[in-house]
């Protein structure tokens, strides 16, 4: 007759190995940086709680240095004109490599009357997110710019 308990012991000693094993490779195994080579989806969003018209600035691809950035920030930027409406959110997206180094939105916009007067300023509002996970949000009146490091 088999004893039960053994059989049982085997099998939760087996269990707590595998498990073991396979803690120790989670472990082992590199975490995925924010400079991974294959690219990040980096999804901008820009959003009005009035109508404005204006223009959208983002990064669309990483530069190699910050001295080709300065150099021509042209080639690295998307620069799009917009209308901004209440509940029509703006969205761009892009794939970077490191977006914690170069991702980065600007939105700037005015109002004209009768949609704005002194009593009346839309707010801008821009975010940012990084493979679905919102990394950096900022709203104004008359520009505004999201980015995941200081310019």
């Amino acid at each position: 007759m088999i004893d039960v308990r053994k059989v049982t012991s085997g099998v939760l000693a087996a269990g707590c190995v595998t498990f073991a094993a396979a803690l120790g490779a989670a472990v082992i195994t590199p975490a995925i940086s924010l400079a991974d080579p294959a690219g990040h989806q980096v999804t901008y969003t820009v959003t009005a709680t009035g109508n404005l018209t204006g223009n959208v600035r983002y990064m669309n691809s990483d530069p190699p240095s910050q001295s080709a950035y300065d150099a021509n920030s042209s080639q690295y930027m998307n620069s799009v004109q917009a209308a901004f409406a209440t509940g029509q959110p703006l969205v761009y997206t892009a794939t970077l490599a490191n977006p914690k180094q170069w991702a980065i939105v600007t939105a700037s916009g005015g109002c004209h009357w009768p949609n704005c007067d002194s009593s009346n300023v839309p707010q801008i509002q821009c975010q940012i997110a990084v493979d679905g996970q919102v990394v950096a949000t900022n709203s104004a009146t008359t520009g505004v710019t999201c980015s995941t490091r200081p310019w």
